[in-house]
Parts: structure tokens; C-alpha cells; sequence
């Protein structure tokens, strides 16, 4: 309460400089003028002291001998009296609070949000013609109605919320899950992979295959036909049939036995070589005909070592023929470390890497009717080698459209 009296009132903050500063303390102090704050610096008194006090502290000042200097001020005099000699920049100032708080009862932003597959055209446009788009009132914007006609006029939407974020309008929507279109064209059933067929039952079209037949990756399995239609004929007439088959789209369950291999393998022996981290370089750079060596290294820089070379050419000058060349020959000091394994455990890591890659290629559907791997003789001491063999049952049917 004190600090908000002082504030409305003002207050000055003063330095009392004389030989004995004191005395005009004692001086405010005998005449009821309120002085806080007080501190000394080196001979002076720093102080603080109101506004309407200030005024009256002349005589005291003369009466103690004193000088008084104003070192600062503040308080909301001080401040009505800035802004005074301030008129354009308060009035600049009301101005924008009054043009903010304009531009704030407007929308300036429509964002959609909530799309994955519709484009966002049909409901900016809805929106658009129901009042909600760059530069409406707020308040003429009738949100119960909006959502209503986006839900009666956009089919694929399944709610809708609109919300004032600031000046911007957000439309929260949720699509709908619609089913997917079946494709009617015609189509015939080929195989996706060689294998013996097991099991084939066509839903609509002509089988080609049947049980126990062995095909081949793209051999037809089902024709894009209607079934043939049968026909009677009197006896030692011939059957005469007129009726065109139709094209439609071959529908079926097909299959088929397939096996798989893959072959991998693994080293007994393997040296593996790893980087210290200490290296050494050595530059060469050739200017024109004349060439420089710069960090020059031995031979043999350390004991086990990689090297790199680093070749830079600048671009030549116009039509000068002027060549600058660097080469820069690195060299990595590196640890070789000679891992062993037995030869079960090289089986089974090369086993285990085959089985891998049948498995990437194997569908999840499939049905494994049983896995063997052979180990496989091979001239290298060094290495075991694995082959796998996967045996499954599995549909092999693929729908390819007939071009007409």
C-alpha cells in the first residue's frame, strides 16, 4: 500500500553532498518530511524522497549547508508528464490496441485438419458459402450451422468440429471408411511362382489346370471365360453350339506345392580389422611443373596400417593450361584380431543365415510342410557351406487383367 502511495505520488531519489550531510536529515526529519532508502557513499547520502516534499526541502537545504542533486525519479507523474511530451506515440499506441482488438474479431485463417485421402476443396467450399472464409466476423459465423452442411454435403465425412483459435478458424474432420470399389474387369488367374498344384477350386471361370498338374511362374490357372455351355443334339446330328463365351473376371483358390532354397555359408577363420585411431598424412601438391611434399612419411608409418588417397584438382583458368594438384596419402593404424570357430558353430551361423533368406521370401500365409539343410562339400578348407530346402503349401494364384 505504501509502495502504490509512493508510485501515484512520485518520489526522487537525491544525492546530499556538504561537509556535514547529516544535518539536513535532521532538518527533514524536525519538519515531518519523510526521507527512505538512506545510504552513504563515500562523504554523500543517497535518498529517496517524495514528490511533494521535494518541493518544500529548499530552505533546509540552505539552513544545513547543503548541496541537493536529483539523481533520478519515478512514479506516475513522471510518467503522465513523458507521455505527454509523447501525444503521437500514445496516441499510436491507443490506436493499435484499438485496431487489434478490431482485427481480432475477425477471421484472417481457415485451416482444414483431419484429411488423409479427400482433398479439402468441397469443404473450404462449403464453408465458403455458409460464411467462414478469410476476412468474416466471428460473430456472423454460425458454427452449428457450418458443421451441418458439411456433414449433408461432403458424403466422405463422419464429423466435423469447427474451432476460433485467435483469428483462425480450424475444421476438424474425420473421414469416413469407405468400402473399397471391386473390380469387375475381366481377368484371368496365372501362377506367381512354379509349383505342383494341390487344391484348385475356380469361383467364376474356366480352369485350365487341374490337380496334380506341375506349372510354371505365369501359366494360366483359371481363364477369364464363362463355363462352356453344353449342349444335346438328336442322335447322328452333330452338336452345333453359337453361343459366344463371355469375358468376366476369374475368381478361384488355387494351391500349389512350391519349395524354396538358399544356400549360405560361414568362415572358420576370420580376421577382423579395426582402427585405432592414430593416423599419419603426408601431402603432395603440384603447381604447374614444380611439385611439394609436405609431413613426409616412412615406408612404413606402423606396424599394421590402411591407406587412403585423397586427389583434389582446382578447376583450370579460363584457357590457361596452369594445373594445381593436391594429393593427400592417409594412413590408418589398425589392430587385426583372428576370431576361430568351431565347426558347428560356422554350420550353424551359415544354417542360420539361409534359413533368413527362405524365410524373407516364404508369405505368411504359407503352409511349411517340412525344412532339411545338407551341408555342402566345398574345395576351401575355410568355409562350411549350407543348403536349405523349404517345402509348403500355398496360394499361388494371381489376377491379371485381359487386355481387350
Amino acid at each position: 500500500m505504501i509502495f502504490n502511495t509512493k508510485y501515484l505520488r512520485g518520489a526522487v531519489k537525491i544525492r546530499i553532498s556538504g561537509s556535514i550531510p547529516e544535518r539536513f536529515i535532521n532538518l527533514c526529519i524536525t519538519e515531518q518530511i519523510l526521507l527512505w532508502g538512506i545510504t552513504k557513499t563515500n562523504e554523500d547520502l543517497i535518498a529517496w524522497i517524495g514528490l511533494d516534499d521535494f518541493l518544500k526541502i529548499r530552505p533546509l537545504v540552505i539552513r544545513s549547508h547543503t548541496k541537493v542533486r536529483v539523481l533520478s525519479h519515478r512514479g506516475l507523474p513522471f510518467a503522465i508528464k513523458r507521455a505527454k511530451r509523447r501525444k503521437a506515440l500514445m496516441a499510436g499506441a491507443i490506436l493499435f490496441i484499438i485496431l487489434l482488438n478490431i482485427l481480432s474479431s475477425y477471421v484472417w485463417f481457415v485451416d482444414i485438419t483431419g484429411l488423409k485421402t479427400m482433398p479439402e476443396n468441397a469443404i473450404r467450399y462449403v464453408a465458403s458459402q455458409h460464411g467462414l472464409q478469410p476476412g468474416a466476423v466471428k460473430e456472423g459465423v454460425n458454427i452449428k450451422t457450418i458443421e451441418r452442411e458439411i456433414l449433408l454435403n461432403v458424403p466422405e465425412v463422419a464429423w466435423v468440429g469447427i474451432n476460433f483459435m485467435g483469428t483462425r478458424a480450424v475444421i476438424e474432420v474425420v473421414e469416413k471408411t469407405m468400402p473399397k470399389q471391386e473390380n469387375k474387369a475381366p481377368a484371368h488367374i496365372v501362377a506367381t511362382k512354379d509349383g505342383v498344384i494341390t487344391e484348385i477350386i475356380a469361383l467364376a471361370g474356366q480352369p485350365a489346370v487341374k490337380k496334380g498338374d506341375t506349372v510354371k511362374k505365369g501359366d494360366l490357372l483359371v481363364k477369364g471365360f464363362t463355363p462352356e455351355p453344353t449342349s444335346t443334339a438328336a442322335e447322328g446330328q452333330p452338336m452345333v453350339i453359337n453361343v459366344p463365351r463371355e469375358l468376366i473376371r476369374a475368381k478361384g483358390i488355387i494351391k500349389a506345392w512350391v519349395w524354396y532354397e538358399s544356400y549360405a555359408e560361414a568362415e572358420l577363420k576370420k580376421t577382423t580389422v579395426t582402427r585405432t585411431g592414430n593416423r599419419q598424412a603426408e601431402v603432395a601438391l603440384k603447381i604447374g611443373d614444380s611439385e611439394l611434399s609436405f609431413n613426409t612419411t616412412p615406408d612404413q608409418p606402423f606396424q599394421e596400417f590402411e591407406s587412403e588417397i585423397i586427389h583434389k584438382q582446382l578447376p583450370l583458368w579460363r584457357n590457361s593450361e596452369f594445373t594445381v594438384e593436391s594429393t593427400i596419402k592417409l594412413y590408418y593404424e589398425v589392430n587385426s584380431n583372428l576370431t576361430v570357430k568351431s565347426f558347428e558353430e560356422a554350420r550353424d551361423e551359415a544354417h542360420a543365415k539361409a534359413i533368413q533368406v527362405v524365410q524373407n521370401i516364404i508369405p505368411e500365409t504359407a503352409q511349411i510342410l517340412s525344412r532339411n539343410y545338407e551341408i555342402l562339400k566345398t574345395p576351401e578348407e575355410n568355409i562350411v557351406r549350407v543348403k536349405v530346402n523349404v517345402e509348403t503349401i500355398e496360394d499361388i494364384g494371381q489376377t491379371i487383367n485381359i487386355s481387350q
